[in-house]
């Protein structure tokens, strides 16, 4: 009976004091912890990912309830089929649920649709909670599939069912 009431009792105490309010180091290391443990879960060779990488969509707030997102893009051969052209930029999006920060599949590619028309994404230009701006290369007509060579810039924005749907494209000068 002791054992129980000190347990209850040191519950009552770990609920009642405040957690230390995590940095954006932090958020960005569980985010891209989180997305490194999903994409080990779905596919094979991922590039590597870099906390700076991370992309707040909705930040965290840490003074009450809050569905925080935040989006990761990475690179890796989903369903490891290997061969060429089977690795490819995905997006994962992670939020904050039970004390760590999970990803959320359902709202990540394989799932939803990321429609980028670059194989690989080089550059985040920017980002809204339901959109990105990204650079990349795009296949020309005699393109082999390892060198890409028109440059472009494009947007993506979320619809209704999560999907991130191309909304515009524009060929950047070389």
């Amino acid at each position: 009976m002791k054992t129980v009431l000190a347990l209850l009792a040191a519950l009552a105490i770990s609920r009642g004091a405040a957690a230390a309010p995590m940095s954006d180091a932090d958020i960005r290391k569980g985010v891209t912890d989180a997305v490194l443990r999903y994409v080990g879960s779905i596919a094979c060779s991922p590039a590597a990912l870099r906390p700076e990488a991370v992309l707040t969509l909705e930040p965290l707030d840490q003074s009450g309830p809050s569905l925080p997102k935040y989006a990761l893009l990475w690179s890796g051969d989903l369903g490891c089929w290997g061969g060429a052209g089977s690795e490819r930029t995905h997006l994962a999006i992670a939020t904050f649920n039970t004390g760590r920060f999970v990803v959320r599949p359902e709202l990540s590619s394989p799932v939803i649709a990321f429609e980028s028309p670059a194989r690989f994404v080089a550059r985040v230009v920017s980002n809204s909670a339901d959109s990105l701006v990204l650079e990349g290369m795009e296949y020309g007509p005699g393109d082999a599939r390892c060198c890409a060579s028109i440059p472009v810039r494009f947007s993506l924005r979320v619809d209704a069912g999560g999907n991130w749907k191309l909304t515009d494209k524009a060929r950047l000068e070389k």
